[in-house]
């Protein structure tokens, strides 16, 4: 059997698996967009862009907005997360550090809303980030304010 031979059953398992990881992060980017954007694999394996809103036009992702970008990244770490398993246990919590900075207020607020909602799935997601707007939606938050030199170390509230 050639699937056995070298390491054709890895790259078989591999892209069965990116496979998987990339229906989940279409289905997630198709609820942040509104049903904008859906993500594809090409013959190679590498990610593609669908638009539905302009016709189901396809491109690859370096033609990417940053705030396309940004949303296809957090759609991408969402399905990982939800796939990657530790024991017997679910993965329920990870960090997005930055990439607001990228979105148009429209768009962030989409983003904000679905992070919200991902509170129903059981999965916490803890944000990073210096965007003001984000403050004002986030009720619980960790600060942490950097050490002055000489007077005072870190300091880290809740608020």
């Amino acid at each position: 059997m050639s699937l056995l031979q070298g390491k054709k059953f890895v790259d078989y398992i591999a892209q069965r698996q990116l496979r998987i990881i990339a229906h989940e992060a279409s289905r997630r980017l198709k609820e942040i967009t509104r049903g904008r954007y859906a993500l594809e694999l090409d013959s190679e394996g590498n990610f593609i862009m669908r638009d539905d809103f302009n016709g189901g036009a396809r491109r690859p992702t370096h033609t990417l907005s940053g705030g396309e970008t940004f949303v296809t990244s957090l759609s991408l770490a969402l399905a990982l997360s939800s796939h990657i398993q530790l024991g017997k246990a679910v993965l329920e919590f990870f960090f997005l550090d930055e990439g607001f900075g990228s979105l148009d207020e429209e768009l962030l607020n989409v983003v904000i809303s679905s992070l919200e909602q991902l509170q129903r799935e059981q999965l916490s997601v803890g944000l990073i980030s210096h965007v003001e707007e984000l403050r004002h939606r986030i009720p619980r938050k960790l600060l942490v304010h950097p050490a002055v030199p000489g007077v005072r170390g870190t300091r880290v509230e809740m608020e």
